[in-house]
């Protein structure tokens, strides 16, 4: 966890936000009723397998979601402001200076034709009244507060001549630019070798701390979750299936995937996995019941009827099971 106590104070509130994508196929029905709010200076963790909406629900926050998608329904407040009532021209002043985002791949968010120095000042002068000098010395302050050296040379590069580590850490000194109160960080640490991973997390967490910034992190590593975030909510096929402080969570997972889940991941000394069996639904045609009942071992007969809420099994801890409240097993611990 960070360690550090956050204010009680909503810094990002999302409500009952519903996308979907309309194609020849069908309705893709991306995120479904997702409800989650991170306070001020929080860090949440929101997992789940690969294609179960995490993404598209960070790029609805972000106002980034174009046809054939569209958010059918939802609120999202940026502390007491309504993004979704909000006109294109001021949403996207608040992108970067209140809101920022470092999308999972940074070669594919960095322009290859523009050196990483002019695309930092353009960012900069695209939000505050400042001149190229003064631009170009807030980017290089910037670059050295992220751990990157020779700072003037980064400036002078380009995305191609940069490695994967040091393109996550430019994206990220861009992302932190403005001082954003709200910064999303999807999969930061995919694809690096260990030691860059720990690097650019460390790096975020002392750059949250200093910043007293709220933190949405989007990732399916429950050891980034067990080493960065304060709550957790758990993803599975568009919806939001179980939320939680990390350490119950982790010590006492109430809803038949987060357990499922769980039991999946390597730990030292361990010689076997328990993989989750069968598929995801598909989300052309999501079932009326639970979207997990075919891969559940727990199944009631109600579950096919309908798509529990989430409902409150202990303080702080929500789960949208049937059986949240009629089963205890064992905890999973995150040491």
């Amino acid at each position: 966890m960070t360690g550090y106590i956050a204010s009680e104070k909503p810094a990002l509130t999302v409500n009952n936000l519903s996308t979907w994508f309309y194609t020849e196929n069908g309705t893709v029905r991306a995120a479904n009723s997702v409800n989650f709010t991170i306070n001020r200076g929080e860090t949440l963790g929101l997992v789940g397998e690969s294609g179960c909406g995490k993404s598209v629900t960070a790029r609805s926050i972000l106002g980034l979601i174009e046809p054939p998608g569209e958010i059918v329904r939802g609120e999202i407040r940026l502390g007491s402001t309504n993004l979704l009532h909000l006109e294109a021209s001021k949403l996207e002043k608040l992108r970067g200076r209140d809101i920022a985002m470092v999308f999972q791949d940074p070669l594919s968010s960095l322009n290859p034709v523009l050196n990483i120095g002019l695309q930092m000042v353009e960012t900069i002068q695209a939000h505050r009244k400042t001149n190229r000098k003064e631009a170009k010395r807030q980017a290089l302050l910037q670059l050295d507060r992220i751990g990157l050296p020779d700072p003037e040379r980064i400036m002078r590069s380009y995305s191609f001549e940069l490695s994967g580590g040091m393109c996550q850490r430019v994206m990220l000194a861009m992302a932190l630019l403005l001082e954003p109160e709200v910064l999303i960080v999807d999969e930061p640490t995919t694809a690096l070798d260990t030691t860059v991973q720990t690097q650019i997390l460390a790096e975020l967490k002392r750059l949250q701390r200093k910043m007293n910034m709220s933190l949405l992190l989007i990732t399916h590593d429950m050891g980034v979750v067990a080493q960065m975030a304060d709550k957790v909510a758990v993803m599975y096929a568009g919806s939001i299936i179980e939320t939680a402080p990390v350490r119950k969570l982790f010590d006492h997972p109430a809803h038949p995937y987060t357990r499922a889940l769980l039991r999946s991941i390597p730990r030292l000394g361990q010689n076997d996995l328990t993989p989750i069996e069968g598929q995801p639904p598909s989300l052309f045609n999501l079932p009326a019941g639970c979207p997990f009942l075919k891969r559940c071992p727990e199944t009631l007969s109600s579950c096919y009827d309908y798509m529990p809420s989430l409902e409150e099994v202990s303080p702080g801890h929500f789960s949208a099971c049937l059986t949240a409240h009629k089963v205890e097993l064992p905890g999973v611990s995150s040491q």
